[in-house]
């Protein structure tokens, strides 16, 4: 099942079975778990109390020991008083003795079940160990081997696992051995009030794998064939650009400290070394997620992996994420010619829909004593002078206008005579205008002109953009969609950064939903969509399906009466327009003549011509003049139903006919083929 099983299912299964009853320590187990497996040291700072050596006893259960053996764990908690002992072994007394295998003295200690035997180990509160113990751990984390006497013993280490509550202390010597501790991870207490009380309340038994479980534990023969596909991964060009851009952020940011900064340790110093072996952390992750190639998601993993102070870790989450949002998903979208097309729309918009209004200079009045006023020029003077508009108040009895001086004092009340720009009340005065002022009005049209114009116009400039909009964003959308595939699979990475991995394709969404919402605002300007569109005898339709009614018929200009194709002849329940094109045909080449009426017209407008039947045409003859009028205001000479007029229709198809002949005294049938008739066509006009 192991052999056969994709590695991303098998460890996350894996890593499943293993966080159970583990509350809030999903990230703590996945970073284990990955650091384990590509063969370093992960350090967790954290309270007592933290289910950190819990985690350690996890991951011990993720391998499986070769033969009938078991993986061989090792755990202590160290302080000032461990010995190396504690940790390695005690001394044997008979070697000391000349009583070993050599039959001579020598120095060496027994190892099994300590330290230098352990496939895993967890070492608590690290820092608080002796320099003995710290240096020979840097031997072991090295280089896996363990100097026992004169013997070098190899050390089947996987992964040492570390924990304190504090960071390592300055000046004791400890900064090679904290570099040796690829990942670092501050752990806390449960927040969650529900998984507080479940872990509380939970069963205190010993933790156990399944049978089924236990198949897919990782075994010595995988470690040492993964070893090679890991080392065969590759870094993707996003990859590398942001663990450049990160070098060179974590350089600016040591360029801005503070001397006293830079004495405290607050510099980055991540070494040529320690970059190496990140990068195999971020390799071991990808190999894991089935893929051959190092992706952004990983990336996200060197935030465990640059800090080493308080003040560090702060502010790596941040450096990694811009780093990563800056060199993420990318994509070429067409905003730049989208907004092109907006400021023709606008323009457009402008030039079809409204009209520039000139308003004229008006006279300059302001108020003074409560009263509005004139402001004047008194004649042959500069002096501003102010005169009321209406009756003043300081002489009740008559209509006298009050007059107030350059200083808008009130100076005496005289009758008022106002010619054009000039005023006599007591002297001259020329009035002062306030400047003429121009302004956009929409222009007016009637519900059935503006409800046609309005679609016709947004068939044409405003739905082109935005379906290229909408078409812009699903595409982007769906690339969002499917690039995340990958990155949502990821075991080991913060998935809260795949809102940093998609922001330039989210920022791009954005700029084009900006730019829908300012097309539509254009659009608003003319849009109506409350109007009575009901069409009325003697409205004219245009070939585009523009209508205007009866009444705006004299203000169409020559191109638009020369496109006109129909006049509406009756309209209730159903809407008829009648073409304005005649023609005189035999009987038998009428019907061709309506079905190929409408072939010069755009496709929408050249369906459904017929030649009317009788009722169609006698309700034509009754509106005859309302569409005579229509017909006339658009140059159309002899008027549409004269007396003399012969129109032609079949209600039977060929089987019979008739045509009409309308006089002063009603309606005459005839059922005769031999004729040439005079024919209109009409069809049915739906709301446009």
């Amino acid at each position: 099942m192991a052999e056969t099983i994709k590695h991303h299912d098998r460890i996350s299964v894996l890593k499943n079975a293993l966080s159970e009853g583990l509350y809030e320590k999903d990230e703590a187990l996945r970073l284990a778990l990955l650091t384990a497996i590509a063969g370093e040291s992960i350090f967790f700072l954290g309270a007592p109390g933290c289910a950190k050596s819990m985690l350690a006893r996890r991951v011990v259960q993720a391998f499986k020991a070769d033969g009938a053996g078991s993986v061989q764990y090792f755990e202590t908690l160290l302080n000032q008083f461990s010995t190396p002992e504690d940790v390695f072994g005690n001394i044997s007394l008979k070697a000391l003795n000349g009583e070993g295998e050599s039959g001579k003295e020598e120095y060496r200690r027994l190892t099994e079940n300590m330290l230098p035997e352990a496939d895993i180990a967890f070492l608590d509160e690290i820092w608080k160990a002796s320099p003995a113990i710290l240096n020979t751990l840097l031997t072991i984390i090295n280089e896996r081997k363990f100097h026992n006497g004169s013997k070098v013993q190899d050390v089947p280490l996987k992964a040492l696992l570390a924990a304190s509550n504090e960071l390592p202390a300055k000046d004791r010597g400890l900064e090679a051995l904290y570099d040796r501790f690829i990942i670092r991870l501050p752990i806390g207490f449960i927040q969650n009030e529900d998984s507080f009380f479940d872990m509380v309340e939970g069963s205190s038994s010993e933790f156990e794998l399944s049978d089924e479980i236990k198949k897919l534990q990782i075994s010595n023969e995988d470690l040492k064939n993964w070893k090679t596909q890991i080392d065969a991964v590759q870094l993707s060009e996003e990859s590398r650009a942001v663990i450049s851009a990160i070098r060179k952020e974590l350089t600016v940011q040591n360029e801005t400290l503070s001397e006293e900064e830079k004495a405290a340790g607050e510099s980055f110093a991540i070494g040529d070394r320690r970059w190496k072996k990140i990068v195999r952390i971020l390799k071991t992750s990808a190999f894991l997620n089935d893929r051959t190639e190092v992706d952004l998601m990983d990336c996200q993993l060197i935030e465990y992996c640059i800090w080493s102070t308080g003040k560090q870790q702060k502010k790596v989450r941040q450096i990694v994420e811009t780093c990563i949002q800056q060199n993420g998903l990318d994509c070429d979208t067409a905003i730049d010619d989208i907004n092109d097309r907006i400021e023709e729309f606008t323009a457009k918009v402008e030039k079809d829909w409204f009209e520039t209004v000139t308003e004229s200079a008006t006279d300059k009045i302001i108020t003074i004593d409560n009263q509005e006023c004139y402001e004047c020029i008194r004649r042959g003077t500069s002096e501003t002078w102010y005169i009321t508009v209406g009756k003043g108040k300081h002489n009740l009895s008559n209509t006298y206008h009050d007059v107030y001086d350059s200083n808008k004092t009130y100076d005496t009340s005289d009758s008022f005579k106002k010619t054009d720009d000039q005023i006599s009340c007591h002297h001259i005065f020329r009035v002062k205008k306030n400047s003429a002022t121009t302004h956009f009005e929409q222009k007016k049209f009637s519900d059935i002109a503006q409800e046609t114009s309005q679609k016709n116009f947004d068939k044409a400039y405003y739905k082109p953009i935005v379906d290229e909009i909408h078409t812009e964003i699903k595409a982007l959308k769906d690339k969002k969609e499917a690039d995340a595939v990958p990155f949502k699979a990821n075991l080991f990475a913060n998935q809260d950064y795949n809102k940093s991995l998609t922001a330039k394709l989210d920022e791009a969404i954005r700029q084009l939903q900006d730019a829908e919402i300012t097309l539509a605002k254009q659009h608003n300007r003319y849009f109506n969509a409350e109007l009575n569109t009901d069409f009325s005898e003697g409205d004219v339709i245009l070939k585009d399906g523009t209508a205007f009614s009866s009444e705006e018929i004299k203000n169409l200009t020559e191109e638009q009466k020369k496109n006109v194709i129909a006049v509406v002849c009756i309209a209730d329940d159903k809407t008829f327009a009648i073409g304005i094109s005649e023609k005189k045909l035999a009987w038998n080449a009428l019907k061709e003549y309506a079905l190929h009426y409408g072939d010069a017209l755009p496709k929408d407008y050249a369906a459904n011509w017929s030649v009317p039947d009788k009722a169609q045409l006698y309700a034509i003859w009754k509106n005859r003049d309302k569409l005579n009028t229509s017909l006339t205001a658009l140059g159309i000479q002899g008027g549409l139903l004269t007396p003399q007029e012969y129109w032609s229709a079949s209600e039977n198809g060929e089987a019979a006919a008739f045509y009409q002949l309308f006089d002063e005294n009603g309606l005459q049938d005839h059922t005769t083929k031999d004729h040439e008739y005079a024919v209109r066509t009409i069809r049915e006009w739906n709301k446009i």
